[in-house]
């Protein structure tokens, strides 16, 4: 009897220490997962604002710029909408190139109720209508996000600012942020609150201005030869200058 009272609290003892290595694995793991979610959403948010540029070359008859950088506070969850240069084409022959829009924006979850996702939107294409309006894919960037704060700083007034638009007078017309905080507050696996930060810088401020300058025509060269009478030959090279058609040669004759 004292062997099997012995016997039970040692398997006792071992089925206890069993249950909690399992119980801390499992925690471990769903927490690293979900931290990973986060930063990939993070990396992938630096990279394409790392990447957004504007374009002069505008219809300026047109109701909507092409190109733009456009970041307003809308709840917890800022809206951001801007054009940049590393669309990638998935089909061939498609009608698509390098430029796109890209929306990011905050969509209750279908499946879960009181969660909310944040949603990512790339078009296949620029175009003069708003980017709601443009084909293009929606998936989710991050899922379960409670805050996103987008912080803009002003290069030239040294302030950070919590709104950007280059398509409004009284914004900032024609000039991107040089730097953008990203701060992105996820629920973790246990229902915890945990905040992530990060920042990137926007490697074409200035908007591209493609127009042509004006090149002079260059200068054709001429050349001539001459043949002298008698009992010689003559040769002659000759140069035309730029303003005048006309040949000057020299000869020798023998």
């Amino acid at each position: 009897m004292v062997a099997l009272s012995i016997l039970a609290v040692v398997s006792t003892l071992v089925w206890s220490s069993f249950r909690e290595t399992t119980f801390t694995k499992k925690n471990v793991e769903a927490q690293a997962a979900r931290y990973r979610t986060v930063r990939l959403g993070l990396e992938r948010m630096a990279r394409e604002l790392a990447m957004a540029f504007l374009s002069q070359n505008e219809d300026t008859g047109q109701p909507e710029r092409r190109t733009r950088f456009v970041g307003k506070r809308h709840g917890a969850i800022d809206e951001l909408s801007f054009s940049y240069f590393g669309h990638q084409r998935l089909y061939e022959d498609g009608a698509e190139g390098d430029t796109a829009m890209i929306v990011y924006t905050s969509e209750p979850d279908r499946e879960k109720t009181g969660t909310t996702n944040l949603m990512r939107r790339e078009t296949r294409r620029l175009g003069y209508v708003k980017p709601d309006d443009l084909a293009g894919q929606r998936d989710i960037l991050c899922d379960d996000v409670i805050r996103m704060r987008l912080d803009y700083w002003d290069a030239r007034d040294k302030q950070w600012r919590e709104e950007w638009n280059t398509t409004s007078a009284d914004g900032q017309p024609d000039r991107l942020p040089s730097k953008i905080k990203i701060t992105l507050t996820v629920r973790d696996e246990r229902g915890k609150e945990v905040p992530f930060q990060t920042q990137t810088r926007v490697m074409m401020q200035e908007p591209l201005n493609l127009r042509a300058a004006d090149v002079q025509n260059p200068t054709t060269p001429a050349a001539g030869t001459g043949t002298g009478t008698g009992t010689g030959t003559g040769t002659g090279t000759g140069t035309a200058a730029k303003t005048s058609t006309a040949v000057t040669a020299t000869g020798a004759s023998r």
